[in-house]
């Protein structure tokens, strides 16, 4: 079973597939497949230039971010100065039920063309729906100003800028996020 879109898919580089608990994100330069158990990631298998490195959930690096309703625990696993070049792998989990996900990473506010993300929503609970909202730009410079609903296990493109995402009352979100750290000032840690 392959996982659907909850929007569509602009992207260039990045190439997103999944299906029966198993995510792949490819470029160019490497691959990365992600390994699910319920709503978390049991593990990040990643090869680049003929190197394979195998990151467990207990070696993820965890910050929290945010505060009230839009706290939220975060989990890198693919990181800077790590095994892949360009790759950057996390999953954020939203603490309480119907809660917000905060502002965007500052870098995120200077909209540039080039930006690739992805997220793959985990939602519990009610009716296991949440809204996305997207406005900036997507990786052609072609700008976005809209919301759309996701469902439990569902992809969806995000875009550069301002992209904040809600569960609907009763529900509880968690997201794997996958982006293409292009150039330095895109590290979100």
């Amino acid at each position: 079973m392959s996982y659907k879109w909850s929007n569509e898919v602009k992207l260039d580089v990045l190439k997103v597939e999944g299906g029966d608990s198993k995510l792949v994100f490819t470029t160019d330069k490497e691959v990365a497949e992600i390994y699910l158990d319920g709503q978390d990631i049991s593990r990040v298998v990643h090869r680049s230039g003929g190197v394979e490195t195998v990151i467990q959930n207990a070696e993820a690096h965890h910050i929290v971010v945010g505060e009230g309703n839009a706290q939220r625990d975060v989990y890198h696993y693919l990181k800077p100065k790590g095994p892949a070049p360009e790759l950057r792998i996390g999953i954020t989990k939203h603490r309480g039920i119907g809660t917000w996900s905060s502002l965007p990473h500052d870098f995120e506010l200077n909209l540039e063309p080039g930006f690739e993300e992805v997220f793959f929503y985990l939602i519990s609970g009610a009716k296991k729906r949440a809204i996305q909202v997207g406005e900036g730009v997507w990786h052609d410079n072609s700008p976005v100003k809209e919301a759309w609903f996701v469902e439990d296990h569902t992809f969806g493109t995000i875009p550069m800028g301002y992209h904040p995402v809600v569960a609907e009352p009763g529900s509880t979100v968690h997201y794997v996020w996958a982006y293409v750290c292009k150039k330095q000032a895109w590290e979100k840690i």
